[in-house]
């Protein structure tokens, strides 16, 4: 007994004892650890500026002087690189706004001794306020050298409010050429604020062969006129920007045309052009963006003329070149090299020969082009029909319904619910199951161009909703889930998983996803989705190229491309202005958010505005809508009520609908999860009151 009452009393003195010298040898290892670190990796850094005042949204050069201070040269091309960063906080508070930003590789091998001097464009936030930059560097996967005794450079930064022409126009529903609207939910108008900023960064104006040449380059990293990035663009482009910036880069692609019909990737101020051999959708990009200006501007537009030949004819050309060179006649689908999903790097190749065909190319037909071409041969029979060129409306007709039933055919997987990324066209085999990565880019393009049915796309959201989750992505822009094993690709882009086109996050693509939710009936996810992006843009500071897993930015600044698609996302998908030269339809899903659009369209001298308002008291909404479209056409709205299932016999009479104070007949329309209010009316100024006579939560 007594023996038990002093082992007891043993444990008790023994244990903590134990415990902290054990908390006093991992102090002292940590401790020794972090000295030998700071002997090894020290800095010194030095800045030109203590303090700078920039614009919002606006990138500002900025010099800066470092010294290696360590025993261990440094090199951004090591295993763990070495990078020159930044902490952001704000001046008022030290609040940290922004910890981890982006990274700046060293120019050159830095010696223990040696100075360098580096040239970057600091980011600067969209919101006017004064902040803290603190210049650090970093060790990947190691620590930040401030961590191990190194001294920061800090430096204030205060930001102004850029200025817009918008600016000088009260937010109303008369007209006005301006653009703008103010939304219940901030995040929104903070979106805003970005695709105004990327679209103003990328302006690019001069002489080319066809006169003035006025257009957007696709980002910082991309100075050029790219044709798939173009053809992204005009849904936000088309109301800020007048008729040049719509129209004529692509005529002047057009007049890059080669003899064969193919067309160029890109086009330059100074007069050059290259193609990107590995991809096939350059003409069906020129296509799909010719479309859009037809439906704006209608069929003169395709009868102009480029080098004594009509748009229209060029443009068919362009299509001929794909099915003579591209065509698989096995499978009856379009060829392209092995890439991933709808990438421009092949998967043989270490560096720039990466992104043309040669004889070391792997063959495949993938989703992604018979998606995009099936959209152009749908789109170019309709330009057809509107020309009156029925025997050439009937050819592009026939291909498009061959590519759908083959498409079907080879690339749908009924047992998974999405289209496979592509089939081999040669030996090539994997050791893995490539049929289970989910090609994000290119099953959202068979939504888009209306070559998956109704059934198929809501497999393909469910599982792009599924996927997101199930591989921890940040937002729904995650690409190819799961992506390739690291070092299948030999470029150094794409050679690990979750970077670049190899399973990174593409708002070029998720922005295009969350339109295709909110077109398909599934609004509710796909504002959760929209607001996930637009968040991870705002702590961005505004759109990259691609970002990381944990949705930090990479690659070009000023994406362009993702500010089309989400401007899409926003004015066609949120707020459902669909403006047509022969058409018009407001369809509002915004549920319980309220908020007051303007938008005008430069090339046409078109606007359309609305207010929503929802009442949750009174158990109704209001859309008060104006605009000068000359015709009518048709507003429908998204119930904000969900509606149960005991309700759905009846449905039809749950709402009393008044234009005006006036009772009106309307019809309802169900799509998956979202059911619409609809009417047909003109645009002139109309209030639409729509009231629940049930209790409607």
């Amino acid at each position: 007994m007594e023996r038990k009452r002093w082992m007891k009393t043993a444990r008790w003195i023994f244990y903590p004892v134990l415990a902290g010298a054990i908390a006093v040898l991992v102090i002292t290892q940590l401790q020794n650890q972090k000295s030998i670190w700071g002997k090894n990796y020290s800095c010194s850094i030095e800045t030109e500026k203590m303090e700078i005042t920039a614009q919002a949204g606006d990138r500002v050069p900025f010099r800066l002087k470092i010294k290696n201070l360590g025993e261990k040269a440094w090199s951004s091309e090591e295993n763990y690189p070495i990078c020159l960063s930044y902490h952001l906080y704000l001046k008022e508070n030290y609040r940290t706004i922004r910890f981890e930003n982006r990274r700046f590789p060293l120019p050159q091998r830095v010696d223990p001794g040696q100075s360098i001097e580096m040239k970057i464009n600091l980011r600067v936030p969209i919101e006017a306020e004064r902040y803290i930059v603190q210049f650090d560097l970093v060790r990947e996967g190691q620590g930040w050298y401030s961590d191990y005794g190194s001294r920061t450079a800090n430096i204030t930064l205060s930001v102004a409010e850029k200025e817009w022409p918008e600016d000088a126009h009260a937010l109303s529903l008369e007209y006005g050429k301006y653009t703008k609207f103010q939304s219940s939910v901030d995040e929104l108008n903070k979106i805003f604020k970005m695709i105004r900023i990327t679209l103003n960064q990328n302006e690019l104006i001069f002489k080319g062969k066809t006169g003035d040449i006025s257009g957007f380059a696709a980002g910082t990293d991309y100075p050029q006129i790219w044709l798939r990035d173009a053809n992204t663009i005009i849904p936000a482009s088309r109301y800020f920007y007048d008729q040049s910036f719509i129209t004529s880069w692509l005529e002047e692609h057009l007049a890059f045309q080669k003899e064969n019909g193919s067309l160029q990737d890109w086009i330059d101020s100074r007069g050059k052009s290259d193609k990107n051999t590995t991809e096939t959708d350059q003409e069906s990009s020129a296509v799909q963006a010719a479309f859009q200006i037809f439906e704006m501007l209608g069929t003169q537009w395709l009868e102009r003329t480029i080098g004594g030949e009509k748009i229209i004819d060029r443009l068919e050309q362009a299509m001929l070149h794909v099915l003579s060179f591209r065509w698989n006649e096995q499978y009856g689908l379009l060829t392209g090299a092995h890439t991933a999903d709808w990438g421009d790097v092949d998967m043989v190749d270490a560096d720039q020969q990466a992104i043309y065909v040669d004889e070391s190319t792997h063959w495949t037909a993938d989703i992604y082009d018979q998606c995009m071409f099936y959209q152009a041969c749908s789109n170019l029979a309709e330009m057809m029909k509107a020309l009156g060129e029925n025997k050439r409306e009937g050819f592009w007709k026939e291909k498009a319904r061959l590519i759908k039933e083959n498409t079907d055919r080879w690339l749908w997987q009924e047992d998974k619910g999405f289209y496979r990324v592509h089939i081999h066209l040669d030996s090539l085999s994997h050791d893995f199951d490539e049929d289970d990565m989910f090609a994000m880019g290119g099953n959202t393009q068979a939504i888009i161009s209306g070559l998956a049915n109704e059934e198929q796309s809501r497999r393909v959201i469910q599982e792009a909703l599924e996927r997101q989750k199930r591989f921890q992505m940040s937002t729904i822009s995650g690409t190819l889930l799961p992506p390739y094993p690291k070092n299948l690709f030999k470029h150094p882009l794409l050679d690990d998983p979750y970077e670049y086109q190899n399973g990174a996050q593409w708002d070029w693509f998720g922005g295009r996803l969350v339109h295709a939710m909110f077109t398909n009936g599934f609004s509710s996810s796909a504002k959760e989705k929209l607001t996930e992006i637009i968040s991870k843009n705002v702590t961005n500071r505004g759109f990259f190229e691609w970002d990381n897993r944990e949705g930090i930015g990479r690659g070009s600044d000023f994406y362009a491309g993702s500010a089309g698609s989400m401007g899409k996302a926003l004015f066609e998908g949120y707020f459902g202005i669909n403006l047509r030269h022969n058409h018009l339809s407001i369809e509002p899903k915004l549920r319980k958010d309220s908020a007051k659009i303007h938008v005008f369209q430069p090339a046409t001298d078109i606007y359309v505005a609305y207010q929503y308002v929802f009442d949750e008291k009174n158990n109704k909404f209001t859309l008060d809508f104006n605009s000068n479209f000359p015709q009518k056409g048709t507003i429908k709205t998204l119930s904000p009520w969900d509606l149960s299932p005991d309700k759905k016999p009846h449905i039809e009479k749950l709402f009393n609908v008044f234009i005006d104070g006036k009772k009106i007949e309307h019809r309802l329309e169900r799509t998956n999860e979202d059911i619409f209010i609809v009417i047909e009316s003109d645009f002139n100024s109309r209030r639409l009151e729509i009231l629940c006579v049930e209790p409607c939560t």
